[in-house]
């Protein structure tokens, strides 16, 4: 069922996610059918005509997923000629992981938080289990940390920016109910030395805005309001 929901998920990133980074406004509609609504809180939200999100008791969250900015790593290494400062597969997949792994914390501590939701990781056919999909997509690190001993001093007035791509999706039918995506960039402004730890202070700070904003979103809806998205 995983893998039918990630392949689910990579159709969507294509033809939404390019608008996120762009002034093209969002499509009516998307391909699987999920329609435009208004929302305040995100670049871009969608509902499945009908979605009756009050009706899940229980809640899972699928292990986040990372992409970076198209091209990002060739635009990083065409600046930084010295083969110690420039990026390697290596620390691609490390970012990916450790980033990842944060965003998956983010969200999951967010329901856990009381009054806390049933989490679940393992459902019975028929049970109403809601799944939480969060994406980070459009990855753009100014400062990458690569752990290179000879690495030189960074300062950097921003860690970067990323966009959210999150998905509700129905567990036992993989059907997408809710797609919502979001771009920010570090709004820091003062320049400091960029680290692995101030750049993951900025990742945390973007995670903990959208993972908080899904709490309240989902606390609306299944107190009877649908603002909350």
């Amino acid at each position: 069922m995983k893998n039918m929901i990630i392949g689910a998920s990579m159709l969507g990133l294509i033809s939404l996610v390019g608008c996120a980074s762009t002034s093209t406004p969002p499509p009516a509609t998307t391909p699987d059918g999920l329609e435009l609504v208004r929302s305040d809180k995100h670049s871009a939200v969608y509902m499945k005509p009908g979605a009756q999100l009050e009706s899940y008791a229980k809640f899972g969250v699928v292990p986040c997923q990372v992409a970076f900015r198209k091209n990002w790593q060739r635009d990083y290494n065409s600046a930084h000629r010295s083969s110690s400062q420039q990026v390697k597969q290596r620390d691609i997949d490390r970012i990916k992981t450790e980033l990842g792994e944060e965003c998956t914390t983010f969200f999951t501590n967010a329901l856990g938080e009381a009054p806390a939701y049933d989490l679940v990781t393992e459902w019975q056919e028929g049970e109403a289990v809601l799944l939480v999909f969060p994406n980070i997509v459009n990855l753009d690190i100014t400062s990458p940390d690569l752990q290179s001993p000879n690495m030189s001093r960074t300062y950097s007035a921003s860690a970067g920016s990323m966009t959210m791509y999150l998905e509700l999706i129905d567990a036992e039918t993989s059907d997408v109910l809710v797609r919502a995506y979001d771009s920010k960039a570090d709004p820091d402004t003062m320049v400091n030395y960029a680290n692995k730890i101030t750049n993951r202070q900025a990742a945390d700070r973007m995670l903990k805005d959208w993972s908080s904003r899904l709490r309240s979103a989902i606390d609306a809806v299944l107190g009877g309001s649908a603002e909350g998205l």
